[in-house]
């Protein structure tokens, strides 16, 4: 029975607006990443009724994209962290310092750097094995998006702003709009109800960049009318120096880190790709569906982040260590269920995505081994998370970086290729990297190590 007690006094902690709870965090964070992955998940089933290989081409340039919006979270990542902690030791000057630079500092970024993918398009995506006609929608749908990254990226920026304040609802009502307006928009592509200028890849690249604009748009206007609001306050320039040297100190390991996984994930649809389209499209359908599996795990480990940066900036280390071991069980516990849950209807749900039999009984038999994913996925989402939001980044960079190189893309090879196993072999390797990281991270947070790694 001890093992499913849940105490709510750990997931509360008292600032200066008023009593933060866990769930207050959680389902804002739950709700925005659940409509986030639908704009992903429309684009995929909109295409679907238009082109299987535009779906592969698509997935494959997403593929990318999220990895590229990992980096530009850098910065947004590690203001968050920062911001937490100062509030959390009462150092609002700091808080609205770095709210301003986080800001600033993704959209200079995000406009470099999306001009320089914008012309290494085609070069880049033919490391990932696409030909022709596939590689032609890839390079298109890349250039559109990247180009205008710059949404993406300031859009984060400001979101995590909100999240530091415990306000993360508002980034809920503005995802409710963009995904609604995105989702209109893919219906009048592809279906086409009456003629417009928009069709295809291109049509669908364009929706996403309008949405993402207008989610933009309207964060920064209720940012200005928001109580804490924030202004830019004098200082030496060591102050500020100082100031940016903590923010890329957490955002830049912890960049790495989901930089490095988004990587393979990359390295590991190029080897997928060599298989057949098939199976890219395959892999495409089921990350879609998988999301759903994680979700509840992935925010409460994103909460659960805040909450412990705040318990750290006000040195409340035992209560940040109970509330890493309570979510963590129902992190896991929840995993495993939705994980059996999805296998009991998967056919039914592959459907909605094809026709193709093959695909769907491969596609089946991955949905039951995937439980072993979600596991080690459950440690990852919590224990990664809890580590970062107390100030530990070194190590878990230096763990992703070496089992996302040596166990997953390493295996994903050796079993997925060299021993035939095809997909379901890229699957082994991808439990065998989220079980092993999970498990170390688990360990480093048992080892008290992380309380000596505060910013303030």
């Amino acid at each position: 029975m001890a093992l499913f007690t849940y105490d709510k006094q750990l997931n509360k902690i008292e600032t200066p607006s008023g009593t933060m709870t866990l769930s207050s965090l959680f389902f804002p964070f739950f709700i925005e990443m659940i409509l986030i992955n639908s704009m992903g998940t429309v684009n995929t089933l909109s295409l679907s009724h238009y082109s299987g290989d535009s779906v592969a081409a698509v997935g494959a340039a997403a593929q990318v994209m999220n990895m590229i919006y990992t980096f530009y979270g850098v910065v947004s990542a590690g203001s968050s962290i920062v911001i937490s902690q100062n509030l959390g030791a009462g150092h609002k000057e700091t808080a609205e310092n770095a709210s301003i630079v986080s800001i600033f500092f993704s959209a200079v970024l995000s406009i470099l750097l999306g001009s320089i993918l914008a012309i290494s398009a085609r070069p880049l995506l033919t490391l990932m094995h696409l030909k022709g006609e596939l590689l032609n929608e890839a390079v298109l749908y890349f250039r559109i998006c990247i180009s205008f990254s710059c949404f993406q990226a300031v859009y984060s920026a400001l979101s995590s702003i909100f999240r530091s304040y415990g306000k993360p609802k508002t980034a809920v009502k503005i995802s409710l709009l963009v995904n609604f307006t995105n989702a209109l928009l893919n219906i009048l592509i592809v279906y086409r109800p009456f003629e417009i200028p928009l069709k295809g890849v291109q049509g669908i690249a364009i929706s996403s960049v309008c949405s993402q604009a207008l989610g933009m748009c309207l964060m920064f206007l209720l940012l200005k009318r928001s109580p804490f609001s924030p202004h830019f306050r004098k200082g030496t320039l060591r102050q500020v120096y100082q100031l940016i040297t903590k923010i890329l100190y957490i955002g830049v390991p912890g960049g790495i880190t989901n930089l490095n996984y988004s990587l393979s994930q990359v390295i590991s649809t190029s080897i997928v790709a060599s298989i057949g389209t098939a199976a890219v499209s395959t892999k495409i359908y089921l990350d879609n569906i998988f999301f759903y599996v994680y979700v509840i795990g992935l925010a409460l480990g994103q909460s659960t982040s805040l909450i412990i940066s705040r318990l750290v900036g006000a040195r409340k280390y035992e209560q940040a260590r109970n509330l890493n071991r309570q979510n963590l069980k129902v992190t896991l516990l929840c995993n495993i269920l939705f994980s059996l849950l999805i296998f009991s209807f998967g056919r039914h749900i592959l459907g909605l995505f094809t026709h193709d039999p093959a695909i769907i009984d491969i596609g089946h038999k991955i949905m039951l081994f995937d439980v072993f994913v979600e596991i080690g996925r459950g440690f990852n989402h919590i224990e990664n998370n809890s580590l970062r939001g107390s100030g530990d980044v070194l190590f878990p960079m230096l763990i992703s970086l070496t089992s996302c190189w040596t166990v997953s893309i390493l295996f994903s090879y050796l079993l997925g290729i060299v021993f035939g196993l095809g997909l379901f072999g890229c699957w082994i390797a991808f439990a065998m990297d989220e079980l092993f990281r999970g498990i170390i991270y688990y360990l480093r947070f048992r080892s008290g190590k992380w309380m000596a790694k505060t910013l303030v």
